[in-house]
């Protein structure tokens, strides 16, 4: 049985735990637009305030069209990349996006590796340019991109060159290692931590509920 003393001691933790929890399922409503079904512990960053830009950059050779509008990351036409301010070298991202007809977008690991986004429902044969692969490399093992206009819940983990993608609750690369970047990288060494880039510039995207959970850089030891 705890001491009055210690059970005043843990108070506080409690209190803290509660809070954040409290802090994340809020973050998550407000960019979600409803309820969420992603629920981040601690350890989990919130990359979207559902607000504003604040934490991202939009470059590239177009006007930007990227806005915040009703909790979601919003580019309604073929407009600049956005990269976020920090860069990250091994983590675990959650995000969901969706894409109009015939869309085609990206998000940049490291700002070198991307895992591909594209209206590819309905298709049969597969290639490394379908939603849930990795672009010029490794085609996804299944289709499970939905219908355009509709919500896709997407999580990957990159651990040194391993990268393993679940669309929409489905298994698509499984920790397979990718070696050497893919085409539109703007960083060029693809072990040193990078941006994580969300493409604008092939067609209208958007994104809502972004959360990164870094992982530490000894779990990425031998795995090239």
């Amino acid at each position: 049985m705890a001491t009055s003393g210690s059970s005043r001691s843990q108070r506080p933790r409690r209190r803290s735990r509660v809070a954040w929890a409290s802090l994340a399922l809020a973050i998550a409503a407000a960019s979600f637009g409803g309820e969420a079904d992603f629920r981040p512990d601690r350890g989990w960053l919130p990359l979207f305030n559902g607000k504003d830009l604040a934490g991202w950059k939009a470059v590239g050779r177009f006007k930007s069209e990227w806005r915040a509008e009703n909790g979601v990351l919003a580019n309604p036409v073929e407009s600049d990349n956005l990269y976020t301010e920090k860069e990250f070298e091994n983590f675990q991202l959650h995000l969901e996006f969706k894409l109009p007809k015939g869309g085609n977008s990206g998000v940049f690991l490291r700002g070198c590796k991307e895992v591909q986004l594209a209206d590819s429902f309905g298709k049969q044969k597969l290639s490394e340019e379908d939603c849930g692969g990795i672009f010029g490399k490794i085609a996804p093992s299944v289709n499970a991109a939905r219908p355009p206009g509709a919500w896709n819940a997407l999580d990957i983990t990159l651990v040194g060159r391993k990268i393993t993608v679940v669309l929409n609750g489905k298994t698509t690369v499984d920790g397979r290692v990718v070696n050497g970047v893919t085409g539109g990288q703007i960083n060029e060494d693809e072990d040193k931590p990078g941006p994580l880039m969300l493409q604008g510039d092939h067609s209208g995207v958007w994104f809502r509920n972004l959360w990164l959970k870094p992982l530490p850089a000894t779990h990425a030891k031998g795995v090239r």
